[in-house]
């Protein structure tokens, strides 16, 4: 049988049974030929294809032929069996039990074999994953690694793992491609490429919240911190455009809503100083007067004014110095910023991202830095527009747009809660801009001067009238404040006085001139300077015409601060010295408003101008008017009955003591006439003295400018006052004075042509000056500066109505004629001290009166001469019995006096 499969073997026969089951004739008649070429061969061929090397011999290839033989035979019967019962077409020639057999087999197999081999399968998948994953752990980490690092805040860790990443990704993704690792290549690319799409989700996540986080961020922060990190990243937009940008936008947005917050703040402090109890004329002079006296207590702001205006007046200082110093800081620090980036400083600091991605943002183009220096300057305007808008506004332009806010609040909270539209949205935003930032800044400012100069006409209507001095009694006192005309300012509390808005607005104009120099210190341009300068030009000229407001209110109720006491010196009473000092604490809180010396110099560039010309004039005419109005109320008072009628707010009350303290009495009772008359001429005098020419000389040193025009014509006025007034005072005591002599003279029955000889003086004589006595101690105990003034005065109406009372008599007798001249001789040794030349003409006057009407033809010299003896021992006798009652009229009790 070796030897058989040895033959088939080389005959190519290797798997001769189903060959031959298939095709047994064909194979027989071959297997003939080959074994008949076998035998008929030689016997050394015979030998190799028998044994094939090996010497197998012939007798067991003829015993292995014997087998085929009755093989062949068994199986040609079999064949022949199964051919006509079981190898039929019907039956698939025999394989249909088979096949169902195999698939039996088949489904045996895959059932014990499937999951064999799927976990064969699964296995070889994942120790190729895990061979993947080992070989690129450092990527499959990276997601995770990213997440801990932000979540740590380490930005370093964060920046440095991904840029790894990304080298680590472009090195798989540039691998050579070969045959051999098609498929091991595609299959870890595509789980390289999955994990790097993590990996962007992550750090794209990343990137938004530090494109938040620099939108957020202020000059004075780290932004460098979030442009860096987001450079190295690598951005497609430019951050440091894009922050600066967003930061234009947000100072822009935040000052439109600190300005109107301030605004409607404002209106609310009005409102409480409207809504306060109405304050009488005499609380408010009341106020003044603790102002004056607490002016150098500077840490007690409540003494200045009203607590409700002191409130107001806090409230709005601390406001305005915080909004705009923070808005002054951040325009300095974004135009800081801007410039390092604008010269390229700043970007010598920052990364070029990974390959150089982010070096096209290192680098500003020529529109875009033009635009920030557009965005500077822009920023100066509005925070200029802004600062002016408020100070040149009225009360009512004020409440207006305070109503207009609100209204715009609210339309905005009622958009807010319905469904709106993107583009709605948009559409109420540009419409609220537009109805706040309407005019341009320029337009605002320039709308400025045209308003100062509307109040500055309406402040010439209200000047009071030259005319100082009314005979008649003074009416109801003027109102506390003309609120039509504190209404051309909004920032100035109703009836604020002179001296708290000088103090409070002397520390806004610090504020604003400090910040001002630091912003036009940047070097934006020219013409952002010219716009500050504008700015504090205009902020001045309105805080100087409300103050001159306010000064001219507190002149007009000056007179309500006069309590008709003589002070110690008893040469006036307080108001001179007062005035005095009033006009000195308002005119150096002025001279603040108009040189601002306590603004900072943060800068070389010149903010503050100098005063204009018409700005010192109008100081200088309200100056004056000031004086004007505070001698016409006090002038007034003067003059007045006896009873001060109460103000407008029908209040009563004492001086600085509030009107629900005193009893409702129907009006505040005065002193005497003759008393206040006194008084008043004592304090004109010494106005004109001293006080008026210490006012101007301190004005002329504030402000270098010479008030000689108006100091004559203050002169002449108060001059003129005098006299008036003088001559008041003067003219009641002078009609006493010529009743009694007229009558002792002309009425009381004596008949001078027939008159004996006299005894003693005259009655009407002593009466006169018992009267003059009375006088004399009634000025002596008020305004001791004016007895000679008066006496004198007083005496020479009575000797002047003596001569011509003489005049109207016709004819004197000796005894009339020695009468009459004891009396006049009696009167001029009384008087010697106030004696004047023109009093002694009257004297001389007198005597030939009398001499002229004497009948002399009955006269004999030594009767005379003797009679005139007698006389004089007749006065001396006169003089030493009223020594005691006319002792005043001595020189040395005049010189004591």
């Amino acid at each position: 049988m070796a030897e058989l499969d040895t033959v088939f073997e080389y005959y190519g026969l290797r798997d001769p049974f189903p060959t031959f089951w298939a095709d047994s004739s064909v194979q027989e008649h071959q297997f003939a030929l080959r074994l008949s070429d076998y035998f008929n061969s030689s016997d050394d061929a015979k030998t190799d294809k028998r044994t094939g090397g090996n010497g197998r011999d012939a007798r067991a290839l003829q015993r292995d032929f014997d087998m085929f033989v009755t093989m062949k035979s068994t199986l040609d019967t079999a064949y022949r069996e199964m051919k006509k019962d079981f190898l039929q077409e019907f039956k698939d020639w025999g394989v249909v039990v088979i096949e169902q057999l195999i698939d039996e087999a088949n489904i045996k197999a895959a059932r014990i074999m499937k999951p064999i081999m799927d976990n064969k399968t699964r296995g070889d998948r994942l120790k190729a994953t895990l061979s993947l994953i080992e070989k690129n752990r450092y990527l499959f980490d990276l997601p995770a690694a990213l997440s801990e690092s932000i979540n740590r805040g380490d930005h370093d860790s964060l920046v440095r793992d991904y840029r790894r990443g990304m080298a680590l990704t472009e090195e798989i993704r540039t691998l050579p491609h070969s045959a051999e690792l098609s498929d091991f290549l595609v299959q870890q690319r595509r789980v390289i490429e999955r994990i790097w799409g993590e990996v962007e989700v992550v750090v794209e996540g990343y990137k938004r919240s530090i494109w938040k986080q620099l939108s957020q961020t202020r000059p004075d922060d780290n932004y460098i911190l979030y442009i860096s990190i987001l450079l190295e990243l690598g951005v497609e937009d430019n951050p440091i455009w894009v922050w600066l940008q967003t930061l234009v936008d947000n100072s822009k947005r935040q000052m439109e809503e600190a300005f109107d917050d301030l605004n409607s703040s404002l209106q609310i402090l009005r409102k409480d100083v409207f809504n306060a109890s109405p304050t009488s004329m005499d609380v408010m002079a009341g106020y003044v007067l603790k102002a004056i006296k607490s002016r150098k207590v500077d840490g007690d702001k409540n003494m200045r004014d009203l607590p409700e205006i002191v409130r107001m007046w806090v409230t709005m200082n601390e406001v305005i110095e915080e909004v705009t110093k923070y808005f002054g800081k951040q325009i300095a620090l974004f135009w800081e910023c801007a410039s390092g980036f604008l010269d390229g400083r700043t970007q010598s600091i920052l990364p070029m991202g990974p390959n150089g991605q982010s070096k096209v943002h290192l680098k500003l183009s020529g529109e875009e830095e033009a635009k920030i220096r557009s965005d500077g300057r822009e920023l100066v305007e509005i925070y200029a527009s802004r600062v002016a808008d408020f100070f040149v506004q009225s009360g009512a332009d004020s409440e207006v747009k305070a109503a207009t806010i609100k209204r715009a609040k609210s339309m905005d909270s009622e958009y807010d809660s319905q469904a709106t539209t993107p583009q709605e949205e948009q559409k109420i935003m540009s419409m609220r801009n537009a109805s706040v930032t309407s005019l341009s800044a320029s337009a605002r400012l320039a709308n400025s001067l045209k308003t100062d100069r509307i109040a500055e006409a309406q402040r010439q209507i209200d000047k009071p009238p030259v005319t100082l001095v009314s005979q008649q009694p003074s009416a109801a006192p003027p109102a506390p404040g003309s609120e039509r005309n504190f209404e051309l300012y909004a920032f100035l509390p109703p009836n604020a006085n002179a001296i708290g808005t000088t103090f409070y607005l002397s520390q806004i104009l610090n504020t604003l001139g400090s910040v001002a120099s630091e912003l036009a210190g940047l070097s934006i341009s020219s013409r952002h300077i010219d716009v500050l300068r504008t700015m504090m030009s205009t902020v001045r000229e309105r805080c100087v015409s409300a103050a001159c407001l306010s000064w001219q209110q507190d002149a007009k109720r000056f007179n309500m601060m006069e309590d008709w006491r003589p002070t110690s010196t008893r040469k006036c009473t307080m108001i001179p010295a007062l005035f005095l000092e009033y006009q000195s604490v308002v005119l150096d809180g002025l001279q603040r408003l108009v040189f601002i010396p306590g603004a900072e110099k943060k800068s070389k560039v010149v903010v503050i101008l100098p005063p204009s010309s018409n700005l010192v004039s109008n100081i200088k005419t309200q100056f004056a008017n000031s004086i004007f109005l505070a001698l016409n109320g006090l002038v007034k008072d003067a003059v007045a009955s006896d009873r001060r009628m109460n103000d407008i707010n029908g209040s009563t009350g004492q001086l600085g003591v509030p009107s629900s303290m005193v009893d409702n009495d129907p009006g505040t009772l005065l002193p005497p006439i003759e008393l206040r008359l006194v008084l008043m001429i004592c304090n004109i005098a010494e106005m004109n003295a001293s006080i008026v020419n210490t006012l101007f000389e301190r004005f002329s040193t504030l402000f270098s400018i010479q008030l000689t025009d108006n100091s004559n014509i203050i002169g002449d006025a108060m001059k003129q006052l005098d006299e008036q007034l003088f001559s008041t005072y003067m003219k009641k005591k002078r009609g006493i004075f010529t009743t009694i002599i007229r009558a002792g003279v002309l009425k009381s029955g004596i008949r001078w042509s027939e008159l004996g000889k006299p005894t003693d003086v005259s009655p009407y004589i002593c009466q006169a000056l018992l009267q003059l006595v009375l006088v004399h101690m009634q000025v002596a105990s008020v305004g001791p500066m004016l007895v000679t003034r008066v006496i004198t005065d007083l005496l020479h109406h009575i000797v002047n109505t003596i001569l011509e009372s003489f005049r109207q008599i016709d004819k004197f007798s000796l005894g009339g004629m020695l009468q009459a001249t004891i009396d006049v001789e009696f009167v001029n040794q009384k008087m010697t001290s106030y004696s004047t030349p023109e009093i002694e003409n009257l004297y001389q006057a007198c005597y030939a009166t009398i001499q002229d009407a004497t009948d002399r033809s009955r006269m004999e010299v030594d009767v005379m001469t003797r009679q005139l003896e007698e006389m004089k021992k007749l006065l001396l006798k006169c003089h030493k019995q009223s020594r005691l009652e006319f002792l005043c009229f001595k020189e040395e009790m005049r010189t004591k006096v």
